[in-house]
């Protein structure tokens, strides 16, 4: 019974007319979060009170079951203002939650690669000091089992003997 004319406006079909978008009403809903509910959402927005510095987040859950549920904690922040037009927006169907989605898993993938990279990179680095010393990864694994079992005596004893204190009196 409705379309949307370029600009985002919504019309009725029937009789060509702008309908008014519906204000989602906010309550607070303890510290830092403010919820609203709008054609069977439930929509949070985030502020940590904690670091007023941060944005703020939205959420929101889909009561009917139908899929319209977002979280951009992580993803976006937004001021006040830009979160509640975002939610307004989501309310009146002119974001595709499913894009949405899809984009931030396309980020999650990005930095799960990047820090793939970052470790081996650090992991290619760590056998290359080792190939050094003539030792492989699996040897310094022994070793620090063998620290590990060494126990905090031990080691205050080995690290004495490194700083030139000998070994222990009657040993």
């Amino acid at each position: 019974a409705h379309r949307q004319r370029t600009g985002g406006e919504t019309v009725s079909r029937r009789k060509g007319y702008a309908m008014k978008r519906k204000e989602i009403k906010w309550r607070r809903e303890g510290r830092g979060t403010m919820a609203g509910r709008q054609d069977g959402i439930i929509f949070r927005i985030f502020h940590p009170w904690d670091a007023p510095e941060r944005g703020h987040t939205v959420s929101c859950y889909d009561t009917r079951g139908t899929g319209r549920e977002i979280s951009t904690a992580g993803y976006r922040e937004f001021t006040w203002e830009e979160a509640v037009e975002f939610c307004q927006k989501i309310a009146a169907g002119e974001i595709d939650l499913e894009d949405l989605q899809a984009q931030f898993d396309a980020e999650d993938m990005a930095k799960e690669r990047e820090a793939v990279r970052k470790t081996t990179e650090k992991a290619k680095r760590l056998a290359t000091m080792l190939e050094g010393y003539g030792m492989k990864y699996t040897d310094l694994l022994e070793l620090e089992a063998m620290r590990h079992a060494l126990g905090e005596m031990g080691h205050q004893i080995l690290m004495g003997h490194q700083r030139g204190e000998g070994w222990p009196d009657g040993t």
